[in-house]
């Protein structure tokens, strides 16, 4: 086969235009994007900001699974993509009624603020744990609207990824 003739192939199936098939995605894409309204207005009011990593991973794994029922009419059905949809919020359910109800299992679970900051003085260790260089802390502190860090009182990684400052004169930023 011809390289030309292979290109031609490929361009004709790429263009090939089968109605049946876009309205089974068009319909499919419907179904499934009214399911995940539902499903983000059942998760809650929890912003991208305070995701814990395996939120992010379950929010993640959701985009996955309903591009499949919507782009693979032929291979995934709807009911099969609901099925791993309802699947991963409730573990997502469960994690945060596990996490929330047993302070052990949120203890195992949920990663602990990392102190930055003591007194004024950068604990440089403490930035080697959270994987922060003293660069990138100090755009941090620039942003919170301070320059100088004998300023703050503390500062913490949070446990969403956040960096919060506690000035000495008691204001949080």
């Amino acid at each position: 086969m011809s390289i030309e003739l292979l290109v031609s192939n490929v361009i004709e199936s790429a263009f090939n235009i089968d109605f049946k098939t876009i309205f089974a995605v068009i319909f499919r894409t419907a179904v499934v994007t009214l399911l995940i309204v539902f499903v983000i207005k059942w998760l809650g009011n929890k912003g991208l900001g305070q995701l814990s990593t395996i939120e992010l991973i379950i929010i993640l794994g959701l985009g996955n699974a309903v591009s499949e029922p919507m782009l693979n009419p032929t291979e995934v059905s709807i009911p099969q993509g609901f099925a791993v949809i309802i699947i991963a919020i409730a573990i997502f359910k469960m994690y945060d009624y596990l996490t929330t109800r047993y302070r052990r299992f949120s203890k195992m679970i949920v990663a602990k603020p990392i102190l930055l900051v003591k007194d004024g003085k950068i604990l440089d260790e403490c930035l080697m744990k959270a994987r922060i260089s003293r660069e990138e802390f100090e755009s941090y502190l620039r942003l919170s609207g301070t320059d100088d860090v004998s300023n703050i009182k503390s500062s913490y990684l949070e446990i969403n990824g956040q960096v919060s400052f506690i000035k000495k004169n008691g204001k949080k930023d």
